[in-house]
């Protein structure tokens, strides 16, 4: 039977560092206060992309990184995730594959989704390898939300950062310590898409000018709710459905939304401390490419056979959960 393997995993950021603590010393927050809040957010600081560059810079910038030791020959197929692409039209997923050099007898295409993005991205490459249509995929993640934050939107500002993520998935394990994708579970609610909108993204608004529509909407409080309504009976139903249960998962690695709100979920769900991955205090919430950030961080250190539960969830709203083993 076909598996389906993560062999590699790079990210890249962009050089510019915004701290929480002038951003909120400059909106006129004191001391006592703007360490309550980046204590409770968990995010220190973020990086911040310059006025000139998009998304599909970063994406170059971090799949480089994966060529650089990979011959980008054997790629045959290329999936693009982003919830803020750099054109509507072309499919951006093309422009990236002549950027690469990467061969043109190859699939590529956009995926336009945004926290649960890495997640679905994987279960579309999981597809394409296991129905032999691809044998090696590189998935990249790549956002730049700063671009549509109002500088005065405090509270959204110091959430979200900039970010790419390139993962290379193969019909082989080409690594000791490559991590083998197994299953996948999906949910959506387009009810509450107003929870995190950009109107003038797309064709409804866009000649209409919508007022601030070129802006973030994001109902921070609406994101929570939804999480904590969800993700807890979402994961029991995974686990239900695996066969599984809590204490058989090793590493929970979650959307790095933010740190209340993950906290939140580990307290709601029972999961002990130890077994929560994070890495976002220097980051920020980079959307798509925030569990494939984490998982980086500890590729090649987990040990054999651990059960690994990545969980996405946020605009759409959208959630999803896969099961990967080491």
């Amino acid at each position: 039977m076909n598996k389906a393997y993560i062999n590699n995993i790079k990210y890249f950021l962009p050089p510019t560092k915004e701290l929480n603590s002038k951003i909120l010393s400059d909106a006129n927050y004191v001391g006592d206060k703007i360490n309550r809040m980046i204590n409770k957010i968990g995010i220190k600081s973020r990086r911040i992309v310059a006025e000139n560059i998009f998304s599909n810079d970063l994406a170059v910038n971090s799949a480089k990184k994966i060529l650089k030791n990979y011959s980008s020959k054997n790629i045959d197929f290329l999936i693009f995730c982003t919830n803020t692409p750099e054109y509507s039209l072309p499919t951006n997923a093309c422009i990236l594959q002549d950027k690469l050099g990467l061969k043109k007898n190859i699939g590529a295409l956009d995926i336009i989704l945004a926290c649960s993005g890495y997640i679905y991205s994987l279960s579309v490459a999981k597809s394409l390898i296991l129905s032999e249509q691809a044998k090696n995929i590189l998935l990249i993640t790549s956002d730049t939300y700063s671009k549509f934050i109002k500088k005065e939107n405090t509270k959204t500002r110091i959430l979200f950062g900039d970010g790419s993520s390139s993962t290379l998935i193969s019909s082989k394990k080409e690594k000791k310590d490559s991590l083998e994708i197994k299953n996948f579970s999906y949910g959506t609610d387009g009810a509450g898409y107003k929870n995190a909108v950009i109107y003038n993204f797309g064709s409804r608004y866009w000649k209409n000018n919508k007022e601030n529509g070129d802006q973030l909407d994001l109902n921070g409080p609406g994101i929570y709710e939804f999480a904590l309504k969800v993700v807890p009976p979402a994961i029991n139903d995974f686990l239900k459905k695996s066969s599984l249960n809590l204490k058989k998962i090793d590493y929970f690695v979650f959307h790095q939304a933010n740190k209340f709100i993950i906290q939140s979920l580990k307290k709601k769900i029972g999961i002990p401390e130890e077994k929560l991955l994070m890495n976002m205090s220097r980051i920020g919430n980079t959307s798509s490419s925030s569990i494939p950030i984490v998982l980086s961080k500890y590729l090649g250190n987990f040990p054999k056979n651990k059960k690994i539960l990545l969980i996405g969830f946020g605009g759409g709203l959208s959630w999803g959960i896969s099961l990967i083993n080491s």
